[in-house]
């Protein structure tokens, strides 16, 4: 394959699934401005990867293993600080309403360990099943369930009205 027909394949994957990309990459590190670093990085990665890519049985799945493993060593290298964004003042009640729940949620996955929230976004995000998360994050199936179970609970308390004693 020319270096003209690779650009051509990889531009289409990534017009294609651009939206998922961006989305995959706010669940994993929640920043705007960090997600978008982060799905640029894998674009590039992609690149470099497209014959493992293309070939492989699952073109998402293994690209959502190329930015957990670029999002685990930037995490490594750099712990970024976060500011929480506040809702506008003039903000209609809908979005501020939506903002509290996105907010909570983002919250929520924070609270959770790095391997936790990386195991719940590989699951409820990208639809992975045990083996092809435990290979994303080198561990076992068995772990990736533990995993799972906890952060869930977590999540499930963390989220909770503690006035209601329902989710918000």
């Amino acid at each position: 394959m020319t270096d003209s027909e690779q650009l051509a394949d990889v531009d289409a994957f990534v017009r294609e699934h651009a939206t998922w990309l961006t989305r995959l990459a706010y669940l994993l590190v929640g920043s705007r401005e960090d997600a978008l670093d982060l799905a640029q990085d894998t674009c590039t990665r992609l690149w470099k990867s497209w014959a493992s890519v293309s070939a492989a049985e699952d073109p998402l799945a293994y690209v959502a293993t190329i930015m957990v493993n670029l999002q685990r060593s930037r995490w490594r290298r750099k712990r970024l600080q976060e500011v929480p964004l506040e809702p506008s003042v003039h903000a209609d009640t809908r979005d501020a309403l939506a903002y509290e729940d996105v907010d909570a949620l983002r919250q929520g996955l924070d609270a959770l360990s790095d391997r936790q929230r990386r195991a719940i976004v590989l699951r409820y995000w990208v639809d992975l099943d045990d083996a092809a998360i435990a290979a994303a994050l080198g561990c076992r199936p068995a772990t990736v369930r533990s995993l799972l179970s906890r952060g869930i609970a977590r999540l499930r308390q963390d989220l909770t009205d503690p006035y209601e004693g329902t989710p918000r």
